[in-house]
């Protein structure tokens, strides 16, 4: 019996062994374990006279826009560094720089890039919310269409509104449960994320929170809190276009957000709760309302796969499936969207065929003025 038991024992420990190698090379594809990869291709640019750096890879699918002038007006240029996630660049004065926008080292540590107005989205989505788009190393826009005047009352025309639903019939989430996810062992469940799921994150206060595509897909918008920091995440999936903003009306006032049910060049108008007023989700200003023409107070997004955030963030904080909603999360109400070839079936003002409509790309916007920038570009 004695020597029975000793070969089970024996045998467990040597059926877990690769389990436990396999959780430890899994904690070296982490930020800090000393790999010279991924490169990260970064391009110094002008968008529409600010200087602006996008950085990106395509073989971890993201890419991030900051600004380059600082407050203390120097102006940096970046370059390439052989690194490891998060850290991306570094500039003339020896900072490095986190895909956040942060400076992880240097004379200017702690201190964040400029913000500016840039997001993922479908190539069709950029191009007709700012026809005449121009697209980085790509072919010149041929524009032969001039936009309709916005309708008094209006920083849009009105007529180019969209109605496809009513106030909140899509919820809105407002303070999501969230969970910590940490490496899987022998004893646990897979994670419920594919590797190539799509999150959106953002860094506010100091921590990183997540939001998957797959609820965001349900749902559009979450109104949530980290420590002080008031802010919404909305996602389109018929744009495809992941954004934050300030929840901050100004004056004190806090407002949550809700889906309004229409629709802006087939993108998402979201509505203050506070005054009922009308945003756009991709020209981040208020169209019309109490508070028409504010704009939002951007707060960076990184779009990306769970396989990327796992090597980012040991510990990644992530909002729960288990929403109060009785969704089918596995699955989504817009079918084959993602993957056909074809735009939305809701109007759009202005179709560009120089790229395929269903495109991802980054779109840089300055002043009403877009740049996109493709994957490709981000080849190594």
């Amino acid at each position: 019996m004695k020597k029975r038991f000793t070969l089970y024992l024996l045998l467990f420990l040597l059926l877990s062994l690769p389990f436990s190698c396999n959780k430890e090379e899994s904690r070296l594809a982490v930020a800090g374990s000393g790999t010279s990869t991924p490169k990260v291709r970064v391009v110094n640019e002008w968008v529409n006279g600010q200087a602006v750096v996008v950085a990106g890879s395509e073989e971890f699918e993201f890419m991030v826009a900051f600004g380059r002038e600082m407050p203390d007006g120097e102006i940096l240029e970046f370059t390439e560094i052989p690194t490891i996630l998060p850290l991306i660049m570094e500039d003339q004065e020896g900072n490095r720089w986190d895909l956040f926008g942060y400076a992880a080292s240097g004379p200017r540590r702690g201190e964040r890039l400029p913000v500016v107005s840039s997001y993922m989205g479908y190539w069709f989505a950029i191009a007709a919310m700012y026809p005449g788009t121009e697209i980085f190393e790509g072919p010149e826009p041929s524009l032969a269409f001039t936009p309709p005047p916005p309708t008094p009352g209006w920083t849009v025309p009105e007529e180019e509104i969209f109605s496809g639903s009513g106030f909140d019939l899509i919820p809105a989430l407002d303070f999501p449960k969230v969970e910590r996810f940490r490496e899987k062992d022998f004893w646990d469940n897979e994670y419920y994320l594919a590797d190539s799921a799509l999150l959106t994150g953002v860094k506010v206060g100091g921590k990183y929170r997540l939001y998957p595509h797959a609820i965001l897909d349900f749902h559009e918008v979450v109104n949530d809190t980290i420590g002080d920091e008031h802010f919404a995440v909305a996602y389109h999936p018929l744009t495809g276009t992941a954004t934050a903003w300030n929840r901050d009306l100004g004056g004190g006032l806090v407002s949550t957000f809700g889906v309004s049910g229409f629709l802006y060049n087939s993108n998402l108008i979201a509505f203050d709760r506070l005054t009922e007023s009308l945003w756009s989700q991709m020209r981040q200003e208020c169209i019309t309302g109490a508070v028409a023409g504010n704009r939002k107070e951007v707060i960076p997004v990184l779009e990306t796969t769970w396989g990327t955030w796992k090597r980012l963030l040991r510990e990644p904080e992530v909002m729960s499936f288990e929403t109060g909603f009785n969704y089918n999360y596995d699955s989504t109400p817009y079918c084959n969207y993602a993957n056909s070839s074809q735009g939305s079936p809701y109007p759009v003002q202005y179709e560009d065929s120089r790229l395929p409509l269903k495109e991802r790309v980054l779109g840089v916007v300055v002043d009403g003025a877009a740049r996109a920038y493709r994957f490709s570009s981000f080849d190594y």
